[in-house]
């Protein structure tokens, strides 16, 4: 008959649980410990230097420590002065105009130009009124034993520039070079009593807008000096109207 042996299991595992308890509790008692112990910083290292007894080039024997009043120590060098700069030249901060100058230079301007406008007006007034006043002397302006009836070259004139205007509203053509003399004639009342071909270049739209151009000017026909019939002759091309 076999005797069962109890197993070692549950007492290893009870010693680990033991031991790593055990290493906690130093862990934390280690790290409690140094919260109360001081910050050691870095270790520096101090150098003292005698200020005194500064080393020389060529030591002479005697006691390293110097005595107060010795007269055989020689008095320190007195610092030499610095030299003396030459003084740099100041640049001169440029005056600036103010602006009441520029201002007041062209208000002296405008006020310049306006009395020499009016001197200007007055001199043209005073020209017109020595020309009226030559005239005046003269006498009155015209023909010799003229009546101021003659149906002259004025009225030809006049009629012309009417001519002239509507024709530059109703000119149209088909040919390259068109033309065409009218004769008009024109009672005693400035009214058109006919029109007469006289020439043509048998351009039909050209002789169609001379026969408009002359109907649109007719209303500002004004009666012939005397009021006595007129009768002229007049040319129409595409450069304009020409007298003839």
């Amino acid at each position: 008959m076999q005797r069962a042996t109890p197993s070692r299991e549950p007492r290893f595992a009870v010693s680990i649980t033991l031991s790593l308890l055990l290493h906690a509790t130093l862990v934390a008692a280690l790290y409690w410990w140094q919260q109360f112990l001081p910050q050691m910083g870095p270790v520096q290292t101090t150098y003292y230097v005698d200020v005194v007894n500064l080393p020389v080039a060529d030591p002479r024997s005697g006691s390293p420590v110097q005595a107060e009043n010795s007269a055989d120590v020689a008095p320190p060098p007195s610092p030499e002065p610095p030299a003396m700069a030459a003084p740099q030249p100041q640049s001169r901060p440029v005056a600036r105009q103010p602006a009441t100058n520029t201002e007041s230079s062209a208000a002296f301007q405008q006020r310049m130009a306006k009395l020499q406008g009016v001197a200007d007006a007055k001199r043209q007034a005073q020209r017109l009124e020595e020309l009226r006043s030559k005239v005046a002397a003269a006498g009155r302006s015209g023909m010799p034993r003229g009546t101021g009836s003659e149906a002259g070259s004025d009225y030809t004139a006049y009629l012309h520039s009417r001519l002239k205007d509507a024709f530059r509203e109703t000119i149209s053509y088909n040919t390259k070079a068109p033309f065409v003399a009218m004769r008009l004639t024109i009672d005693g009342n400035g009214k058109l009593l006919r029109t007469r071909l006289e020439k043509s270049s048998n351009d039909k739209v050209f002789e169609l807008s001379v026969r408009r151009a002359i109907s649109l000017a007719e209303p500002s026909f004004t009666p012939p000096p005397g009021r006595s019939q007129y009768e002229g002759v007049f040319v129409f091309r595409p450069e304009g109207v020409a007298q003839q």
